[in-house]
């Protein structure tokens, strides 16, 4: 999703939403996804100070991902609002810069998937099995080792 600042500072005159789809298939190579359906974008912008666009957006998709468990494939929906504020003046790092005019927002979006997916995912009905502590430590070759550096 790219935008020019201009076109968004005359567009707000007469609607101010945005309603977008991106396609992230492309970058599922960098993480451990298996797959992800097109993401669905909406929102609204506001100008702020003729040198700053804030982005009010409800991001939603579905996630394929490995259960941890059995790896079978667990479809997963990702859904969250989030506030993005472009600028001119970057000055913290709430804030992403406006290049040339321009507002490139897929990083920042892809982004902000990768921090609301779940870092481990269970399929319904996995079964795991609790190993008992004191029998895990007794067949470690290394647990005397570890202990005497502990009392150490």
């Amino acid at each position: 999703m790219k935008y020019n600042f201009y076109e968004l500072e005359r567009r707000i005159r007469t609607t101010n939403s945005i309603d977008e789809t991106i396609s992230f298939k492309n970058k599922i190579d960098d993480v451990e996804f298996l797959d992800i359906e097109d993401v669905k974008v909406k929102g609204k912008f506001n100008m702020i100070e003729r040198d700053s666009v804030n982005f009010s957006l409800n991001i939603s998709t579905v996630i394929t991902s490995p259960c941890v468990i059995t790896l079978d494939p667990v479809k997963v929906l990702v859904d969250f609002d989030t506030d993005l504020l472009y600028t001119f003046k970057v000055t913290d790092d709430d804030s992403f810069p406006i290049i040339d005019n321009m507002i490139d927002m897929d990083e920042v979006i892809w982004g902000e998937i990768i921090l609301h997916m779940p870092l481990r995912v269970i399929k319904e009905g996995a079964e795991y099995e609790i190993q008992d502590e004191v029998k895990v430590e007794k067949e470690n070759p290394f647990s005397k080792l570890l202990n005497e550096q502990m009392e150490e």
